[in-house]
């Protein structure tokens, strides 16, 4: 997934939501049961992560991020 000149690849295991207008995406379970995280873009294209629990984050190179989770 491509968002605001980053690339975020999400494990299967997840289901993402995109909140455009306010540039947040929320990652939960592909059951909508528990939000494993929330990220955010701040004015100068930053990401800014709010994990919840059980998930991994592993930066590919520059504006790469995988997500992946411990189950």
């Amino acid at each position: 997934m491509k968002i605001n000149e980053w690339t975020i690849d999400i494990s299967e295991n997840l289901k993402t939501y995109w909140d455009k207008d306010n540039n947040r995406l929320a990652v939960l379970t592909k059951d909508d049961d528990e939000i494993h995280l929330t990220l955010e873009f701040d004015e100068e294209n930053n990401v800014v992560i709010h994990p919840r629990w059980n998930v991994n984050f592993i930066l590919n190179g520059e504006k790469s991020i995988k997500i992946t989770t411990n189950s």
